[in-house]
């Protein structure tokens, strides 16, 4: 997927960054049909990001059709993206074991172990 390498690229270097492109990529909703198009911002063709302070306003605004746990992925990633705030209380919540799991990677991504950031296959673990 040539939006997933762009936005590798883009965030490659810094923990948290690729820990929060990373959880998106994995989740899967946030690349695909309409929300990777409200999400994903591109550059000359070469260059692709996200403005998590933006995504985070379209889903407040309503802008993004979504699930609670699909929206709960998203806050937390820019979370680690972007350092906007979470309420990982509400977040953590309603997350599926699957979903827990690609958290847990993210956030031992973000803490700089590359290794140990086991990132779940699609649909593994998921009820």
């Amino acid at each position: 997927m040539r939006i997933a390498e762009l936005l590798r690229g883009h965030a490659g270097g810094l923990c948290a960054d690729e820990a929060a492109v990373e959880l998106l990529i994995w989740h899967g909703h946030w690349m695909r049909g309409p929300a990777c198009g409200v999400l994903v911002r591109a550059g000359d063709g070469e260059a692709a990001w996200i403005d998590w302070e933006g995504a985070v306003s379209v889903l407040e605004g309503g802008g993004m059709g979504c699930s609670s746990s699909e929206a709960a992925v998203l806050r937390i990633a820019a979370s680690l993206g972007g350092g906007v705030p979470v309420d990982l209380r509400a977040a953590l919540g309603g997350l599926d074991h699957r979903n827990i799991a690609l958290v847990t990677a993210a956030v031992v991504h973000a803490n700089g172990d590359r290794g140990a950031a086991a990132w779940p296959r699609p649909g593994a673990g998921s009820r």
